[in-house]
């Protein structure tokens, strides 16, 4: 299955917690079989959900019609395409989406070409 990003948890310290890896939609809520399970009685059995687009884009949408998710502390009104480093708020609990970055080419060494160095 491939990664579309992960979400992290964080500590209410501000560190970082555990890490979960986006491979499927991901269900947060307080539902036993919920992918993030958030055990407070204002938290809806199914609170809010990621999916993914034809775009593979990370789409977030919240299900719960008395206790809204924040989105980087704005109520999420509508899905919402998420984008690396949004924070995720379900009441007093928050989560950071992180997206793989690129790959980055390797360098090739050069044989035979100019150096950095100055002849004197």
């Amino acid at each position: 299955m491939p990664l579309h990003g992960k979400i992290v948890v964080i500590k209410r310290s501000g560190g970082d917690g555990t890490e979960f890896p986006l491979t499927a939609t991901c269900l947060f809520g307080r539902k036993p079989d919920c992918d993030i399970r958030i055990q407070l009685p204002q938290v809806s059995k199914e609170h809010c959900r990621i999916d993914f687009n034809e775009n593979k884009e990370v789409i977030l949408t919240n299900l719960s019609s008395v206790n809204p998710t924040r989105v980087n502390g704005a109520v999420l009104q509508q899905s919402e395409r998420l984008k690396h480093g949004d924070v995720i708020t379900v009441i007093d609990r928050s989560f950071r989406f992180e997206y793989p970055p690129a790959p980055t080419p390797k360098k090739r060494a050069s044989i035979g070409g100019k150096s950095d160095f100055k002849v004197i």
